[in-house]
């Protein structure tokens, strides 16, 4: 049987250390774990994502996690209690 775990993603957002927390039978992959600081900081999200098509200098989530000064994300399973 799969369980569901809880995961811990602690990042510096200018410098500023800040953490969430997401639930997920697997630990996520770094994309995810992006994506996830950018709906939590981002207060009016547009596309994060590049379609298919396109063919940026540089994907949509990296310029926005850029502009966000977020830096050094790293993932961790929260022990059980």
């Amino acid at each position: 049987m799969t369980e569901l775990k809880r995961y811990r993603i602690h990042y510096l957002i200018n410098g500023e250390p800040a953490s969430l927390t997401m639930s997920a039978f697997e630990a996520p992959a770094m994309e995810q774990a992006e994506l996830e600081i950018l709906l939590h900081h981002v207060k009016e999200p547009r596309a994060s994502v590049d379609a298919p098509w396109e063919i940026p200098e540089r994907a949509s989530e990296h310029s926005r996690m850029a502009e966000l000064g977020v830096s050094d994300i790293q993932i961790e399973e929260e022990s059980h209690r």
